[in-house]
């Protein structure tokens, strides 16, 4: 007997749904164990790091990680429970797994995840305009509230829009409502994308300075490109993107991205995080520390000849000056001055 009488009397694009469903699942355990392993590298690293002087910052994301770990855990255990009803539970479903989950978004189990997945979405979203802020902040009160108004007005459009969603889908399938769900996740794809290019743009501009003046071997932990990219939370705006077009397009692909795109969200706050409790992250002081870290702005003089010492004398003063070769067009002279042989 041929394997190929073995397979479904399903359709080739009813295969390939239920075949992305399943991709998408197990792609989300994937990005489920990056997250847990941030997590417990975060919460370590910040309780290590507390003392009194950053307590309040250490506590506010102690408690942000657990939140968006907790809400990340519920999102995986109710997506797993869904997809094991749709593929094992109630597998004889008219039309098979790919229209139960499509047709089934309303029951209690998948109610948690959809919750989940537009409260964490609220919450990263939110996070992500406030380290905009901070790197943004040495522009001034006055640039600053004109930089972030449209930030955060996306930001409140998108808590309407999701609130919307959430009702739509307490009695169907958010494919039910395809212009409310899309224009929910493309509200907040853009604020992530001009999010992300404006703090990646930011922290080009200080690169460049930073080699232009102190060449291109200068590194900082601020500025190299890995630093960048996590900073500006690039990884979920990519991974976005992979998502909302075929989405948009009503391809099946999208499902391979469906149900890991909330998991890499938070896996890329957890990142942003950690940078943060172990204080390589873009803070507030950071402009500066970079024009005054002695170690950026010291000046080397490379290759300096032998030193000789010569003493002059008179009847009143001496005069010790210790001179270098004069190699390159750069001498160093210091003069020590003696009055009756006592230094001043």
């Amino acid at each position: 007997m041929s394997n190929s009488s073995w397979a479904p009397n399903e359709t080739a694009s009813v295969i390939f749904a239920e075949e992305t469903w399943l991709q998408g699942a197990l792609l989300s355990n994937i990005a489920y164990g990056m997250q847990l392993t941030l997590f417990v590298m975060c919460f370590v690293t910040l309780v290590r790091k507390m003392d009194r002087h950053n307590f309040r910052r250490q506590l506010f994301l102690l408690s942000f990680i657990c939140v968006i770990f907790t809400i990340g855990t519920l999102f995986m255990g109710s997506q797993a429970k869904f997809t094991q009803q749709a593929f094992i539970e109630y597998r004889n479903y008219p039309g098979g797994p790919s229209v139960y989950e499509e047709a089934e978004f309303a029951n209690p189990v998948d109610e948690i995840a959809n919750v989940c997945f537009v409260v964490g979405n609220w919450l990263l979203d939110a996070f992500l305009v406030w380290r905009f802020m901070v790197i943004f902040r040495d522009f001034g009160q006055g640039w600053l509230a004109a930089l972030t108004f449209f930030p955060v007005l996306m930001l409140l459009a998108s808590v309407a829009l999701g609130l919307a969603l959430l009702i739509d889908m307490t009695g169907s399938s958010p494919f039910a409502f395809v212009n409310i769900t899309l224009a929910y996740y493309v509200m907040s794809l853009s604020l992530n994308v001009i999010v992300t290019l404006l703090i990646v743009g930011r922290l080009l501009i200080y690169r460049r300075r930073m080699a232009r003046v102190f060449g291109t071997k200068e590194s900082s932990d601020y500025l190299n490109i890995s630093a960048i990219l996590i900073e500006s939370a690039s990884l979920y705006s990519i991974f976005a993107v992979l998502f909302i077009v075929p989405f948009g397009l009503g391809n099946s692909l999208a499902n391979v991205f469906l149900d890991s795109v909330s998991q890499v969200q938070i896996v890329s706050s957890l990142l942003i995080i950690y940078r943060v409790a172990t204080g390589k992250a873009w803070s507030q002081s950071s402009a500066t520390e970079l024009t005054t870290n002695p170690s950026t702005t010291a000046i080397q003089l490379k290759h300096m000849g032998s030193m000789r010492f010569a003493t002059v004398t008179n009847a009143s003063t001496a005069v010790d000056s210790v001179m270098t070769k004069n190699t390159g067009g750069i001498s160093i002279t210091r003069d020590v001055i003696r009055e009756k042989d006592s230094v001043v």
